[in-house]
């Protein structure tokens, strides 16, 4: 039994509420990005409140609710009940107001005001996680299904991690071990990004194939979910030693990730836009970063306090532009229809090759200490994604104005 994320003949429920968390995570996205370009270039040298909001920006506004955005549109395709509906709908313009506010509360202060945002954004991250959860009960699980799992899943955790070190941060209390400030941000890249990211990978390379998940694919995300437990556990009991069976663990996950989707990977046209190619690109993101962190666990002995700053930022961004943007991407390629993505035929390649080429050079510059190419490449990958940004967001303004002018045509061409 195979899954169709995308109908053809039926207009999909959370279609709305799709298009309204992706919008509203392209806006956010683009705060994020101006920063980057501003601070990468070293334009403007900014304190840690910004550069904290500028992260979270990227994490919560832009990464988790295309999450969620996503979650909606894979778990919500079929056999929804009317209180399902709502209960969407409800979540939808909850998040899109709760977790932009949080991102943006890091800009302004520590105090009391973060760990208080912190909590209204752990409420939406726990009602998609229910809702998701309550969803799978009644549908055969995909690979894809699964990562969603894994990955909201560990957002719960990393969010209440993230609330108690505000607090901490805030009032003083000793709410946390002393790893807790190491193990929020590992739990969430490591348990959440990578197995969402192969999940959105393999979404796109499969869009209206998928298979029910087998043993291998349950490995692929049961592996890294528990390598992220790992590393969450020995970061907070301050056991070092143990940091490395968690990169161990995201390293055989991402093994066999290739391995199931190595035809997929090959068959790949680079010079022909589509979802497949930024599936590709995310696929080459995710195995250079998880053998970047094995690298980084063996050399420093698991204790990260001991990596060079420019190497974490390379991970990092090698995550979060790498893997998920491409992924993200594709996404959103996947919700234009193709007769106004002709309209601008050369915007596909601008984007792929501006973004992908930017960010080999600006992780370059920060690996090997090189300033000069993270001011040149820099540019080059953020005005190619605020150019995307803008481009979708004109794309699915076009795709809703359509819809309301020509409904039957506009349900013809699929959801969103």
């Amino acid at each position: 039994m195979s899954v169709q994320p995308v109908p053809g003949a039926h207009p999909h429920p959370l279609r709305s509420e799709v298009r309204g968390l992706l919008q509203v995570a392209m806006a956010v996205f683009s705060f994020t990005v101006v920063i980057g370009i501003l601070n990468g270039t070293d334009l403007v040298d900014f304190d840690r409140r910004r550069i904290l909001a500028h992260v979270h920006a990227g994490t919560l506004g832009w990464i988790t609710m295309s999450v969620f955005a996503a979650s909606l549109w894979l778990f919500g395709q079929e056999g929804l009940g009317e209180g399902q509906r709502r209960a969407a709908r409800m979540l939808a313009i909850y998040a899109a107001v709760a977790l932009p506010a949080f991102a943006f509360t890091f800009a302004f202060t520590y105090g009391d005001a973060r760990p208080v945002m912190g909590s209204f954004a752990l409420i939406a991250i726990v009602g998609f996680f229910a809702w998701v959860l309550i969803r799978a009960r009644g549908m055969t699980l995909t690979v894809p299904h699964l990562g969603f799992l894994a990955a909201v899943a560990t957002s719960v955790v990393g969010g209440v991690l993230g609330v108690l070190l505000a607090t901490k941060i805030a009032t003083g209390r000793n709410v946390l071990p002393d790893g807790g400030s190491d193990a929020h941000p590992a739990t969430m890249v490591v348990g959440f990004l990578i197995p969402v990211g192969m999940a959105l990978a393999e979404w796109c390379f499969h869009w209206e194939r998928l298979k029910p998940a087998g043993r291998l694919g349950m490995a692929q995300i049961g592996l890294p979910f528990l390598g992220g437990i790992v590393l969450m556990v020995s970061l907070l009991l301050d056991a070092s030693q143990v940091a490395p069976i968690a990169a161990l663990l995201e390293l055989a996950g991402v093994v066999i990730f290739i391995k199931r989707l190595w035809p997929s990977f090959r068959a790949t046209n680079w010079a022909q836009p589509s979802m497949a190619r930024f599936a590709a690109a995310s696929s080459i993101g995710i195995l250079f970063n998880i053998l970047l962190l094995n690298y980084l666990a063996g050399r420093y002995s698991g204790n990260f306090d001991n990596v060079p700053t420019g190497n974490l930022l390379a991970l990092d961004h090698t995550m979060f532009i790498g893997v998920l943007t491409n992924a993200i991407f594709g996404l959103l390629y996947a919700a234009t229809p193709a007769h106004i993505r002709e309209r601008t035929p050369l915007a596909g390649n601008v984007i792929f090759f501006g973004t992908n080429v930017g960010l080999v050079g600006f992780a370059a510059g920060l690996l090997f200490e090189v300033t000069m190419l993270k001011r040149i490449f820099t540019p080059i990958m953020g005005t190619a994604i605020l150019f995307s940004l803008a481009l979708h967001t004109y794309q699915i303004w076009e795709r809703s104005r359509e819809g309301a002018a020509e409904p039957e045509t506009a349900r013809a061409r699929g959801l969103a």
